[in-house]
């Protein structure tokens, strides 16, 4: 497989610079002087989120796809795995993953690997940076391989896009990244194709990755955004 390693992103953003301190005579108080502007309300709280909590452990993709196993190919039962903010996979990213087994696949078995991402940023700008920057990484993947497909979508996202492709021996890949106000949300998915499918049969999987992207934006998307913004309105 060619990605049986997940991609890391490099962390955005510039280090912060150190304030002058203010002089005996300058006539401040202590309240304003050398201080950073105090951190976004809505930031500092979703960085203390579990993301596996919050998104329940990826069971409604569990059930669409059929997952009977996590943290590794073959074996059955397990959960996902939490990441939390600044861990290897994705610094940025406040994250639920594993890597996943998708059962019998003309007794060949079937796997792959699951990344479910929360970025939070400080502000609009920030959050459209990085939608752009992984919209624009992950089509520039794409590019490489063979049947790569970008397609936008919005409602109830500010912006989104949906980029699949088939990568090393026909594994399907998607990238879904879509951002809210100041929060991106990114799920990147790779997984063995469906054998059943090879001359015509019958499917093997439970799922088609045409219905599965699709029901990835108008389903699953959609449930994430509200109980995000929910637990997000609970601190504005």
């Amino acid at each position: 497989m060619k990605r049986t390693l997940t991609k890391t992103f490099a962390t955005a953003g510039a280090a912060a610079l150190l304030l002058a301190a203010c002089g005996e005579d300058s006539g401040s108080s202590d309240d304003d002087n050398g201080s950073d502007e105090a951190q976004d309300p809505v930031y500092t709280e979703m960085t203390s989120w579990n993301a596996c909590e919050v998104l329940d452990n990826l069971q409604p993709i569990a059930d669409e796809m059929g997952i009977v196993g996590w943290g590794s190919t073959t074996a059955e039962g397990g959960e996902p795995g939490n990441s939390e903010l600044g861990n290897t996979l994705d610094p940025d990213a406040l994250g639920c993953n594993g890597l996943l087994n998708l059962g019998d696949n003309e007794g060949m078995g079937a796997g792959g690997e699951l990344q479910v991402k929360i970025i939070p940023t400080e502000g609009e700008g920030e959050a459209t940076a990085v939608f752009e920057e992984r919209v624009s990484a992950a089509e520039g993947e794409s590019s490489e391989w063979d049947e790569a497909a970008s397609e936008e979508f919005s409602d109830p996202w500010d912006q989104g896009t949906v980029v699949s492709w088939l990568g090393d021996t026909s594994q399907p890949n998607v990238e879904v990244i879509a951002r809210d106000g100041q929060w991106v949300f990114h799920i990147d998915l790779y997984h063995t194709q469906d054998f059943g499918l090879r001359g015509g049969g019958e499917p093997s999987l439970a799922f088609s990755d045409d219905e599965l992207n699709q029901w990835f934006v108008d389903t699953y998307l959609p449930e994430v955004s509200q109980t995000i913004n929910d637990r997000i309105a609970e601190v504005q």
